[in-house]
């Protein structure tokens, strides 16, 4: 499955042109997406405004030693999310993980006093009920 993944409000929190807070579980659902043979697509607005904040948004994700992977494909001019619909996705193999997706698991930000962020726990759930990712036990998550 081909996943766009958005970066701020959804890696991490919105803090542009800032790198934000680190948005708990993102980077291990991630790696667990790569894992699976998912091909990861960053899908910005940072890629609007320039290069070099794309740049920034990669090497903050490859800094984690969990991302096996270098994420090497993103998109030149953000595209719109489609809903955050696993049917739909499944269907035509593609994904939207992204923060403006209607319908996708929210939580409120961290560090930030206001706004909402992508919850990645509730989404890792959802990624495995509809088998995009293996299942695994949460009892300690």
């Amino acid at each position: 499955m081909k996943i766009y993944l958005d970066f701020d409000g959804t890696v991490v929190e919105h803090s542009f042109p800032e790198i934000g807070a680190e948005n708990p579980h993102a980077i291990k659902v991630i790696a667990r997406l790569q894992a699976a043979g998912h091909e990861i697509v960053l899908n910005t607005y940072r890629a609007d405004i320039d290069m070099q904040h794309v740049h920034e948004a990669l090497e903050y994700i490859h800094s984690f030693e969990e991302i096996q992977q270098p994420i090497e494909k993103f998109l030149p001019k953000k595209i719109e999310p489609r809903s955050f619909d696993l049917d739909v996705a499944k269907e035509s193999n593609q994904l939207y993980l992204d923060d403006i997706a209607t319908g996708i698991p929210m939580r409120r930000n961290i560090v930030l006093e206001h706004g909402m962020m992508v919850d990645w726990v509730e989404l890792e759930k959802k990624l495995e009920e509809a088998g995009i990712i293996q299942n695994v036990n949460h009892e300690n998550t």
